[in-house]
């Protein structure tokens, strides 16, 4: 059960791993592209569940009501042997329980964040979760700590082909200029993430492009969100909508501009300068400020231990804040060398290669 696309990114290769203990396994539950090209059978997809924010989700509580309800009597019709549920707390923390109410065994792979909010949910997970598979070395002891069995198998990110193309060949693909500089943006990968990051990145670009003329922009692009979201886009000059290939662009540019979020992650671990970007609306903000008792937002930054990238969250989410932090790096050698000696600690952070294998033998094992 993955209601997001970094949860379509992950199941896959831990569908890919089970199936090859035995290939008759069948899945099925909510999922993205990925998944369903290793075999799910896709209830929904992550393209229509994925939405952040109090306000947003209230917006669309019917909408996520009848998928809850279709998943449970899809479960009492199928009678799986087992569920894996992927991050998407606030829903597969109630599915959970329903699930485990018939019988079901649930594994969680990749843990809420419990560790920096809504430490109450705590109390639910140690209701269900057979075993939760953690990708982080921290929440290994916090788990623990919970009574909650738990592996840290590793971060799937150590282990992922990004079969990235030389950077040479990446700049004459997309006729850019390899002697000038390259800005990439990773506005976000749902619908009210576009929304509003679309006004501070457009006047971020301007600003930029004040101070340096030849700058050179790609902005990452997914097939699917509605071509609309990418429009205002197209009259930025030197900027190419590069559709869902991100990679090639987060490895190959100066500095990249990212929504908070898995993107911020790869963005540090293939070694680019990276400035986090969130808004999310005013309302949902308020009460997850409230909530949210963690130092730093950004993932990077939580393991490192310290502000090793700027975070630009909310009324800081401007063009003029945005801006200055890019050109910072772009322009000055040495914090430029700062930034990157501190992502290298990422690397050894993260664990070694392989968990995919390590969890489908851990639940193939456990299930007999």
């Amino acid at each position: 059960m993955a209601g997001e696309i970094s949860g379509d990114h992950h199941a896959a290769p831990l569908m890919a791993a089970i199936n090859a203990h035995n290939p008759q396994h069948v899945f099925w539950g909510l999922g993205g592209d990925l998944m369903e090209q290793e075999g799910l059978d896709s209830l929904y997809h992550v393209k229509d569940l994925s939405v952040t924010g109090f306000i947003e989700v209230i917006k669309h509580l019917r909408f996520f009501t009848g998928v809850m309800n279709r998943v449970v009597a899809e479960c009492k019709t199928r009678k799986p042997d087992a569920a894996i549920l992927l991050d998407y707390p606030g829903f597969n923390l109630r599915l959970g329980l329903k699930l485990k109410a018939l019988g079901i065994p649930v594994y969680y792979y990749i843990s809420p964040q419990v560790w920096a909010w809504k430490k109450g949910r705590i109390k639910t997970m140690r209701k269900f979760i057979k075993r939760i598979f953690v990708i982080f070395p921290f929440e290994e002891d916090f788990y623990k700590d919970q009574g909650i069995p738990v592996t840290f198998a590793g971060h799937p990110l150590v282990e992922k082909k990004f079969n990235l193309p030389e950077k040479d060949d990446f700049y004459k693909q997309y006729g850019l200029e390899i002697s000038k500089p390259l800005v990439a943006i990773l506005p976000g990968s749902r619908r009210n993430e576009m929304e509003l990051h679309t006004h501070p990145v457009l006047d971020t670009l301007q600003l930029i492009q004040e101070k340096i003329p030849e700058i050179q922009f790609t902005l990452a692009g997914l097939s699917s969100l509605s071509d609309s979201y990418y429009e205002p886009f197209k009259g930025v000059s030197n900027l190419t909508i590069i559709n869902d290939d991100p990679y090639p662009m987060m490895a190959h540019a100066d500095v990249a501009i990212v929504a908070s979020g898995t993107a911020t992650l790869e963005t540090a671990f293939l070694g680019t300068p990276l400035v986090v970007i969130y808004k999310i609306a005013a309302l949902s903000y308020i009460i997850g400020k409230l909530l949210v008792d963690i130092e730093h937002l950004a993932m990077p930054n939580l393991i490192v231990g310290e502000r090793a990238v700027p975070e630009l969250i909310q009324k800081d989410a401007t063009g003029e804040i945005i801006s200055r932090e890019v050109l910072r790096l772009l322009t000055n050698d040495a914090d430029r060398s700062t930034m990157l000696s501190r992502l290298e600690l990422l690397q050894t952070a993260l664990g070694q290669p392989g968990c995919a294998r390590i969890i489908a033998s851990q639940i193939l094992g456990e299930l007999g």
